[in-house]
C-alpha cells in the first residue's frame, strides 16, 4: 500500500535534526507494516497552530489525485497543534478514503465515539500546551514592552536600535522626521513634502524614496513624542488572521523613549490629518473599472484611480501609475479616467459585435480542456497572493499602519477566498463549445454601463500604458470556469 510520510519541526527548541528522527521512526513503522512510502512532505522551522505550511498543502492537494492510500506522520503534534485544524484534516483524509496512522500512537476510525474522544484528548493536550507556552511568553514580552525594549520588526526613520534594545536616536534620519512634521504642520501637501525631502537626499531606512505611505505612517507614529506602544492591534492569533482589531491588552508607556517631535507640533499635525480625514468621508467614492489592469510602460507599477478637485470644486478622475503617486520616483502621464474607459468599452464593443464566435470558442475550449484539472492560472495567482498577504501582514505587525495597505491586505483576502473557491469546486465541471457561444451572444446583445465592469474583468487582461499609446490586451474568462486566452 502507498503511503506519504509527514515530518514537521517547530523553532522552539527543535532543529532539522527533528526530521531526520522523524523520518526514522515513520520508515521503520511502514516497514513493519508493509507501507511502501512513495511520498515525503516536510515543513522546517513551521509551527503547528496553522496549517498555512506549504509541506501540508502539497500533502492535502496530493491526496485529492489519490496518490498514496496512507498518511503516515510521527505523532500528532507533528500535523497539527490545533484540535478544529487536525480534525479537519482528518476528515478531509476521509472523504478521499485515505488513513492517517501514527508511528507512535494508536489513531482509530474518527467515526467511532471511543476512538474520536481518545484523539480529541490527545490533541487537546497539545493545544493546552501550546496555549499555556504562548501565554508565558506573551507576558514576558509584555513585561520588556512596559521597559521600552525593542521587540523586533523595523526601528522607525529616527532611530536605531542600541545593542540593549532600547531606542536611541539618529540625528541624520530625525532631521528628516522633524522637517516632515514641520513642513506638514505648515500646510504643505504630501507632494511637495516628498519632492523637497528627496531634494535635501533624505530617504528611508533601506535607501527606497519615502512615498506618501510612508509618510503616512510616519505622522501617525506616538513614538516620535516618546509613547512606546506593543500590541496595539489584534492582528494575528495562532498564526491566523485575528482581524486587526484594538487590543485591549495593548501596552502603552509615555516618556519612555527619547522624543524626536515636540507635543506642539504632534497636536497640529493630528488636528489637520483629522480634518482631512473627515473631508474626505465626506466625498463620495469614484468607482474605478480598470484599477488593477494598467500596468505603468515606463516602471512596470500599477496605476492606481485617483480624483482631483479643483478650486472651483470641479473633479478630474484619473488613472495614476503607483509609483508616480507615492514616491513620486516615476515620470509617467496620467491617463484621463472617462478616455481610457471610454476607449476599452468601444474596444470591447468591437470585439463582441464582431467576432468570429465559433473561433473564439474553439481556441477557449481547447484552453479549458488543458488546464481544466488543475487551475494553473488560478493556483499560480492565489500563490502570489499569499506571498503578498504574509507580507502585507507582516508590514502591518512591523507598525506599517495605513489606510492604503489595510485596504489592500483586505482585497487580497478577497480574492484569495474566491480562488479557493474557484479550485475546491469540482475540476471536472462540464462546459461546452454551445455554452461558449451562449455566453459570447448573451455578453454582446446586453452591453450596459451596468454591465461592463463585469464585462471588463471577463474580457481585458492587462493595459500596457506608455507615454505616447496604450496597448489594450483581452481573452475570454468565462465564469471563472479557466477558459482564458
Amino acid at each position: 500500500m502507498r503511503a506519504a510520510a509527514y515530518a514537521r519541526y517547530s523553532t522552539d527548541k527543535q532543529t532539522e535534526n527533528s526530521i531526520a528522527v522523524q523520518l526514522d521512526g515513520i520508515i521503520k513503522y511502514c516497514q513493519t507494516y508493509n507501507y511502501t512510502i512513495t511520498r515525503t512532505f516536510i515543513d522546517e522551522a513551521q509551527t503547528g497552530t496553522n496549517t498555512n505550511r506549504q509541506g501540508f498543502m502539497n500533502l492535502v492537494e496530493d491526496a485529492k489525485s489519490r496518490n498514496f492510500e496512507v498518511v503516515v506522520v510521527y505523532d500528532i503534534s507533528r500535523g497539527s497543534r490545533d484540535v478544529a485544524d487536525w480534525f479537519n484534516f482528518r476528515k478531509e483524509m476521509q472523504i478521499h478514503n485515505i488513513k492517517v496512522l501514527s508511528a507512535t500512537e494508536k489513531l482509530g476510525d474518527i467515526s467511532n465515539p471511543n476512538d474520536f474522544l481518545v484523539e480529541l484528548i490527545n490533541v487537546g493536550l497539545g493545544q493546552h500546551m501550546v496555549l499555556q507556552t504562548r501565554q508565558k511568553s506573551m507576558a514576558g514580552i509584555a513585561q520588556k514592552a512596559k521597559q521600552g525594549v525593542f521587540l523586533g520588526g523595523i526601528a522607525p526613520l529616527g532611530y536605531d536600535i542600541s545593542n540593549e534594545g532600547q531606542y536611541v536616536i539618529n540625528k541624520h534620519e530625525a532631521a528628516a522626521v522633524r522637517l516632515i512634521f514641520e513642513w506638514y504642520a505648515s500646510g504643505k501637501s504630501y507632494d511637495k513634502i516628498i519632492d523637497e525631502i528627496a531634494q535635501k537626499g533624505y530617504k528611508g531606512k533601506y535607501g527606497k524614496a519615502i512615498g506618501k505611505n510612508s509618510l503616512h505612517n510616519i505622522l501617525k507614529n506616538e513614538r516620535y513624542i516618546g509613547v512606546y506602544f506593543w500590541n496595539k492591534k489584534q492582528n494575528k492569533y495562532m498564526g491566523k488572521w485575528a482581524g486587526g482589531k484594538a487590543n485591549p491588552n495593548m501596552v502603552r508607556m509615555e516618556n519612555i523613549i527619547p522624543p524626536i517631535v515636540t507635543n506642539d507640533i504632534w497636536e497640529r499635525v493630528q488636528n489637520r490629518m483629522s480634518d482631512n480625514k473627515r473631508n474626505g468621508s465626506n466625498t463620495a467614492k469614484n468607482e474605478y473599472m480598470l484599477s488593477g489592469l494598467i500596468e505603468c510602460g515606463e516602471c512596470g507599477g500599477a496605476y492606481t484611480g485617483k480624483t482631483n478637485t479643483s478650486s472651483k470644486g470641479y473633479k478630474t478622475r484619473s488613472y495614476v501609475c503607483g509609483n508616480k503617486y507615492r514616491t513620486r520616483t516615476c515620470k509617467a502621464k496620467n491617463i484621463n479616467a472617462n478616455e481610457i474607459e471610454m476607449a476599452v468599452q468601444l474596444q470591447l464593443l468591437d470585439y463582441l459585435k464582431n467576432s468570429d464566435f465559433d473561433t473564439i470558442a474553439d481556441e477557449v475550449l481547447k484552453s479549458y480542456e488543458s488546464g481544466k484539472n488543475n487551475h494553473s492560472e488560478e493556483r499560480e495567482e492565489l500563490k502570489k497572493l499569499k506571498t503578498e498577504l504574509a507580507n502585507g501582514v507582516k508590514a502591518v505587525l512591523d507598525g506599517l499602519d495605513f489606510p492604503e495597505l489595510q485596504d489592500k491586505v483586505s482585497n487580497i483576502r478577497l480574492r484569495i477566498a474566491e480562488l479557493e473557491q474557484i479550485i475546491s469546486t469540482s475540476p471536472y465541471r462540464s462546459i461546452t463549445r454551445e455554452d461558449i457561444i451562449k455566453q459570447l451572444k448573451k455578453d454582446a446583445e446586453h452591453i450596459t454601463s451596468e454591465d461592463m465592469p463585469r464585462l471588463v474583468k471577463a474580457y481585458v487582461t492587462k493595459i500596457y500604458a506608455h507615454n505616447n499609446e496604450v496597448i489594450i490586451t483581452g481573452g475570454v474568462n468565462l465564469n471563472g470556469c479557466g477558459g482564458r486566452i
